[in-house]
């Protein structure tokens, strides 16, 4: 599956879209800067509230003429299908997360389904993932979906509970974009704060490739992990609130 990253090393090899995961990598220590920039993080802090803490640090990567093709979701694949409810993207669960596109060409490969973010799926959509809980059939035509064309430079906020794809018949331009994502210190994570890998970040050598700001917030991540060690918790009902 996409979200479990590809290893850097095999960049190039086959005509795909890459997710290579940029933190725990010690190759990618000398651009992690790049996802501390305070201006982010300020905006991060207005949307989920104080004390912003990194975890993803990711970077979409292809190359032209490639056509890549992945279907409508939300990213809820960590919950089980039978576990999904509607309250689960309602205003009445609030929602611990931002992430962040930021290409460094110009974004050409993202579709959205603007708002979906705030509201369970309306009847059409339900219709559109034919039955499925986490992946709609790649050719699935979605209400409401439209493509997002991000200068290169500029970013996009969103957050996992949002309906969208990436898609493109054939890349004009390489796909370098920087995937970021955070959570609020202030409350308790949700679901897709667990993405990153914990073993490589945790590795005291590793630790000490990384810029000061870097590391403090590898290891503040690391101790809220410690903290809510449980990922199947934070679905749970009446999971959402102040961290304690």
């Amino acid at each position: 599956m996409q979200h479990l990253g590809d290893p850097l090393d095999s960049f190039g090899t086959r005509a795909k879209q890459y997710y290579i995961h940029m933190l725990g990598t010690p190759r990618a220590t000398s651009i992690l800067h790049a996802y501390h920039i305070p201006a982010v993080l300020e905006i991060v802090e207005e949307l989920l509230g104080p004390h912003p803490i990194i975890n993803n640090a990711s970077i979409f990567a292809t190359n032209p003429g490639v056509t890549y093709n992945l279907g409508w979701h939300r990213d809820v694949i960590q919950i089980p299908p039978d576990e999904i409810r509607d309250e689960l993207f309602s205003p009445a669960w609030p929602h611990n997360s931002v992430q962040i596109n930021l290409p460094l060409y110009e974004e050409q490969s993202l579709w959205v389904v603007p708002g979906s973010h705030r509201r369970p799926n309306t009847p059409a959509e339900d219709a559109a993932f034919a039955g499925s809980k986490h992946y709609a059939p790649v050719d699935a035509a979605m209400p409401g979906g439209i493509p997002v064309k991000i200068p290169a430079g500029h970013a996009l906020l969103y957050n996992n509970n949002l309906i969208h794809r990436g898609y493109n018949a054939g890349m004009e331009t390489p796909r370098r974009t920087l995937h970021m994502g955070y959570h609020s210190a202030a409350r308790k994570p949700t679901w897709h704060f667990y993405l990153l890998p914990l073993a490589p970040i945790s590795d005291p050598a590793y630790q000490a490739r990384l810029q000061p700001r870097i590391r403090g917030m590898v290891e503040e991540y690391i101790a809220l992990r410690q903290r809510y060690p449980r990922m199947e918790d934070t679905w749970q009902p009446g999971w959402p609130g102040p961290a304690a």
